[in-house]
């Protein structure tokens, strides 16, 4: 059964649009969703250009938490993963992680997912490589054994002050931390 709702209303802004200079429109709804709970969602946007530009604000959070599964083979890179912006991702073993930053958005992936990204992250870091030549190949080395998935078995640890993220696993593990060790 869905709930009845009116529609967030619109407002014209003073705003200009980046894309055409027009004035922008305003609208904001505050809504409960999954994982993230009580959120406010704000959007500006264009209706000449078609310039859409979203904020999702979380407005509850839970405690800090550090959530982990041992990652045992290829069929647990499917475990679904949810990642709140505030959350920083560690796999110990290959020394690798993901900082939550300013712009920092929240994803729905899979464990396969992240360590997709932290290979794309790596490769990029690569690009302006200013190390020593044998610090190089130990980082194209860890990325070989990433892109060919010799990496198993792997922790995926989240830290989260918001304790919003979540990895869909009954094995995974959840502690409780201090603000001041995430």
């Amino acid at each position: 059964m869905t709930e009845d709702f009116d529609p967030p209303k619109e407002e014209l802004t003073e705003v200009k649009c980046p894309v055409c200079g027009e004035r922008l429109y305003f609208i904001q709804m505050m809504t409960s969703i999954a994982y993230e709970k009580q959120i406010l969602i704000q959007t500006y946007f264009c209706k000449k250009c078609l310039f859409k530009k979203n904020e999702v604000t979380q407005i509850e959070s839970g405690e800090p938490v550090r959530e982990s599964l041992l990652i045992r083979n290829m069929d647990d890179l499917r475990v679904v993963v949810y990642r709140s912006p505030q959350a920083r991702v560690v796999i110990p073993e290959i020394g690798a992680e993901i900082e939550p930053g300013e712009i920092s958005d929240g994803e729905v992936t899979t464990v396969e997912g992240v360590v997709t990204r932290i290979w794309e992250r790596m490769y990029s870091a690569l690009l302006d490589f200013e190390g020593t030549e044998n610090e190089e190949k130990a980082a194209r080395k860890k990325m070989d054994m990433i892109e060919k998935w010799q990496i198993f078995p792997f922790t995926l640890v989240m830290e989260d002050e918001s304790g919003m993220s979540r990895i869909q696993s009954s094995r995974a593990t959840i502690e409780k931390i201090d603000v001041g060790s995430v």
